[in-house]
C-alpha cells in the first residue's frame, strides 16, 4: 500500500490495450435500474453513525481506496492526481466524509478482488462496477454515481462509418465486452443469429477492430468516447444502442456489509444533489451528445 498525494495528472505511458482492460467492469448480471436502493439496505446513512474523518476505516484517521489500472476519462494520470471522473468523485466522497486529500491512500486491485465476496484491502473502489443484483450478494454498493450507455465504435474509413441505424449495421460481424451488457444489448438489437464475438477485455477487441477481423465494438459509451479519441484515433463513436429496459448504473463498492456503506451512499447522494456530480460528468464524460441507433 502507498500514500499517494494528489499533484497535477502526468500523462501515463501504457499502451491502448492495457489502458482499456476492462474486461469485466460492467454488469455480469441483470442491471438494475433501482437508484433509490443499489446497497441492498437504506441509501442514506445515519449522520450519528457518520463522525467526520472518524470512521472504521482499515486504518485509523485514513480512507484506503481501490482501484485498477488507471485510464481515461476515469483517471487522468495517476490515481492521486485529483483529475478523471473516479479520481475526482473520490476526493470529493472523501471530503464529505471528513478526509482530507492527503489522507487518502490508493491500492491496486484486480477487478476480480473487487468484486469477490473475500475481505477487502481496501475500504472503497471506484472502478466502474455495474450494480447488479448478482453483485449484491458478494458486495455492498453505494447509491449510483452514473447511469451510462453501451456505443457503437468502428473505423472513421470503414463501411460502416456512416451507419445511423441498427438496419445499416446488419451483417457487421460485432465485437463485445464478454462481461458487459453490450452482449445483451447487442443481441437484442441484431438478433441471436448476428455474428457477435466476445473480447476478455474492450482493448482486445478494439485491437480486433483496427485489424478487420471485426467491423464494429460495442462497450460503454464513455470508455468508447475515450479509446476513439485518445487509445485508438481511427476509430469513431457512431451512436449508442437502444437500452431495451436494462439500465446499467455503477456504483463505488465495498465489503459485504460494510459499516461505511450508509455513510458513503450518503456522501453520493450529497454530491448529486449539490450539483457536483453533475458537474463531474459534463467535465470528464463527453458522450452526450451522441446518439442512439434507431
Amino acid at each position: 500500500m502507498r500514500r499517494l498525494r494528489p499533484r497535477p495528472a502526468v500523462l501515463a505511458a501504457v499502451t491502448a490495450v492495457s489502458a482499456l482492460a476492462l474486461a469485466a467492469c460492467s454488469s455480469g448480471g441483470t442491471g438494475s435500474g433501482d437508484a433509490a436502493d443499489p446497497t441492498g439496505g437504506t441509501s442514506s446513512g445515519d449522520a450519528a453513525q457518520c463522525e467526520p474523518g472518524a470512521l472504521p476505516t482499515l486504518t485509523d484517521g485514513v480512507l484506503t481506496v481501490g482501484a485498477g489500472e488507471a485510464y481515461s476519462p476515469w483517471y487522468v494520470g495517476e490515481h492521486d492526481s485529483g483529475e478523471g471522473f473516479e479520481s475526482a468523485l473520490i476526493y470529493a466522497v472523501a471530503d464529505r466524509l471528513g478526509y482530507a486529500p492527503e489522507d487518502v491512500v490508493w491500492e491496486t486491485v484486480t477487478f476480480e478482488q473487487i468484486i469477490s465476496p473475500a475481505v477487502k484491502p481496501f475500504d472503497v473502489a471506484a472502478y466502474q462496477t455495474s450494480i447488479t443484483d448478482e453483485r449484491r450478494q458478494a458486495v455492498d454498493f453505494s447509491s449510483p454515481y452514473l447511469t451510462t450507455r453501451q456505443g457503437v465504435i468502428v473505423m472513421e474509413d470503414g463501411p460502416y462509418a456512416g451507419a445511423t441505424t441498427l438496419a445499416e449495421l446488419d451483417g457487421a460481424r460485432i465485437g463485445v465486452t464478454a462481461a458487459q451488457t453490450s452482449l445483451t444489448l447487442a443481441e437484442a438489437a441484431w438478433g441471436e443469429d448476428a455474428d457477435i464475438s466476445p473480447y476478455n477485455a474492450a482493448g482486445d477487441g478494439m485491437q480486433a477492430l483496427q485489424s478487420g477481423t471485426i467491423d464494429a465494438m460495442v462497450m460503454d459509451v464513455d470508455q468508447g468516447v475515450a479509446a476513439s479519441t485518445e487509445y485508438f484515433p481511427d476509430s469513431v463513436v457512431i451512436g449508442t444502442l437502444p437500452d431495451e429496459g436494462v439500465v446499467e448504473q455503477y456504483g463505488l463498492v465495498l465489503d459485504l456489509g460494510s459499516e461505511l456503506t450508509d455513510c458513503v451512499s450518503q456522501a453520493v447522494d450529497d454530491l448529486e444533489a449539490d450539483g457536483t456530480l453533475a458537474e463531474l460528468r459534463t467535465t470528464w464524460l463527453k458522450s452526450d451528445d451522441i446518439p442512439v441507433l434507431d
